[in-house]
């Protein structure tokens, strides 16, 4: 039987990718219904939608979905409502699929991975590239050794400047703004290679339009291990197809993958191993039929067939390390004057 899902909040843009997914999976997966509160938004997203599942439902409030067939919930609402929206799902007994970043409360976050280990539920965030084939392999060689002893992380994740006034409508409420929105994706991966940091020191720049967001953003972040890595966002680029990249450098190897989501990996090893080649290489890493996803990750956490290869504990220190990036002192993401708005039912 398909693992049947809804969604609790639409509005984020990576909401699609499960439609599509259960679409080409219709065995695995069934996308039952969605709740969206503001209506250009519900509207937007049920046109795009049911060119995949024609038939997908659309409920009037959050208690229809929790009342609903599903047996786990995607949240992709606005990251201010998500934390309310994860904590209705839990109680009502429905296992979770959470968008980056996980929410703006880091102690209520906690809060909610204790319940849901409570209620034997499974709460994972939705890090899409965890499954990309070609950052799968880079990680797999790294924790296998063949790159050596890591010295240094690079993740560079821009965004064009067409999407820059965004970060005034929609970024504005929360502390160093497109780092916020976007860097937890090279923050999760760099956590799973390196471990948590000891220190980051952050420069974060309003360097584009008027000036009153952060826009441009360098992290340096240290370890123990003495290695060092450097997280990069910004939203005044040109040209973002071919600069988005991730890098690892190791005293045996070095890997690149460039551009982020591609199926590219170039690597270079002082010594051939693991069937690849001495000196430098440009591979086309393929993705098997039956690689995992974040969708089948969860549904086979759901069925008891493995334990999650990404814990609670790594889940709570991306978002831990990713609050001290942004230089977030106390845990809590809104901005000092910011209020939280209410979810509103329709």
């Amino acid at each position: 039987m398909p693992l049947k899902l809804a969604y609790l909040g639409v509005w984020h843009s990576h909401a699609v990718l499960h439609v599509r997914e259960a679409a080409l999976r219709p065995d695995e997966f069934q996308i039952v219904g969605m709740y969206e509160p503001e209506e250009a938004v519900r509207q937007q997203k049920w046109l795009q939608w049911t060119k995949f599942v024609p038939d997908i439902q659309v409920y009037a409030n959050v208690e229809e979905v929790l009342f609903s067939e599903a047996e786990a919930v995607i949240v992709e609402g606005r990251i201010h409502q998500n934390l309310d929206y994860v904590e209705k799902a839990l109680k009502a007994g429905k296992h979770v699929l959470l968008e980056k970043p996980a929410g703006i409360d880091l102690a209520r976050l906690e809060e909610l991975q204790n319940l849901a280990q409570e209620r034997g539920l499974q709460l994972q965030v939705a890090y899409m590239w965890r499954y990309n084939a070609a950052i799968h392999e880079m990680l797999r060689m790294a924790k296998s050794g063949a790159l050596g002893d890591l010295f240094y992380y690079r993740g560079h994740i821009p965004k064009p400047k067409s999407w820059h006034p965004q970060i005034e409508s929609t970024l504005g409420k929360y502390q160093a703004g497109v780092y916020f929105e976007m860097a937890g994706h090279l923050v999760d991966l760099m956590v799973a290679l390196l471990g948590e940091p000891v220190r980051a020191q952050s420069v974060l720049g309003k360097h584009f339009g008027n000036k009153s967001q952060v826009d441009n953003a360098v992290v340096l972040y240290e370890f123990r291990s003495d290695c060092t890595a450097i997280v990069e966002t910004a939203a005044m680029h040109v040209g973002t197809d071919r600069t988005r990249r991730i890098e690892l450098y190791g005293t045996e190897g070095t890997a690149i993958h460039n551009q982020i989501g591609s199926n590219n990996l170039s690597l270079c090893l002082e010594t051939g191993r693991e069937g690849y080649q001495t000196g430098w290489q440009d591979l086309t890493i393929e993705t098997p039929d039956d690689f995992p996803t974040l969708l089948r990750e969860l549904a086979a956490c759901i069925r008891g067939d493995k334990e999650p290869d990404y814990s609670a504990a790594h889940d709570l220190a991306v978002q831990r390390v990713l609050f001290h990036g942004c230089g977030i002192p106390d845990g809590r993401a809104l901005k000092p004057d910011g209020s939280k708005p209410q979810i509103r039912s329709v």
